[in-house]
């Protein structure tokens, strides 16, 4: 549990790191939605093992969902469900974005997340968010 606390927290270090960078870059993010459409759009979401048990810890067991299609399960109508929860990739990327600036801060964010599974003693995973969700189990535990 204390390994827990301080991988969420390192996490939430991350994401708070994150935000600030990207709140200095236009254009902002028109929360449009069309980049959770991950088939439609022509991308994959990939999500580090360390923001797994960050997610798993914010929200509830029961609304851990399969994604069996190309959306992200927590799309509601346009609009992310889980938007404080949300992870890197989702918090960087802008399709009206500078893809540069995305890259060097994607890449600043992996080696933040990488130093956290090196903190914690945890493997270095980087995976398909299809693939992740299936390591949260329903009892809102990561298997690493």
């Amino acid at each position: 549990m204390e390994t827990e606390r301080h991988i969420v927290a390192a996490v939430a270090e991350v994401y708070a790191f994150i935000d600030s960078r990207v709140a200095e870059t236009d254009p902002a993010c028109k929360v449009c939605g069309k980049c959770c459409d991950f088939d439609t759009y022509g991308h994959r979401l990939f999500v580090a093992a360390p923001e797994l048990v960050y997610f798993a810890f914010h929200i509830s067991p029961d609304s851990v969902k399969p994604m069996p299609g190309g959306l992200c399960p927590w799309n509601i109508k346009g609009l992310c469900s889980v938007h404080p929860h949300r992870f890197a990739a989702c918090r960087i990327f802008c399709c009206t974005g500078d893809v540069d600036a995305q890259n060097r801060l994607s890449e600043a964010a992996v080696a933040k997340l990488k130093s956290i599974c090196e903190q914690s003693n945890i493997p270095w995973q980087y995976m398909d968010l299809k693939a992740a969700l299936s390591r949260i189990s329903r009892s809102g535990e990561v298997s690493t």
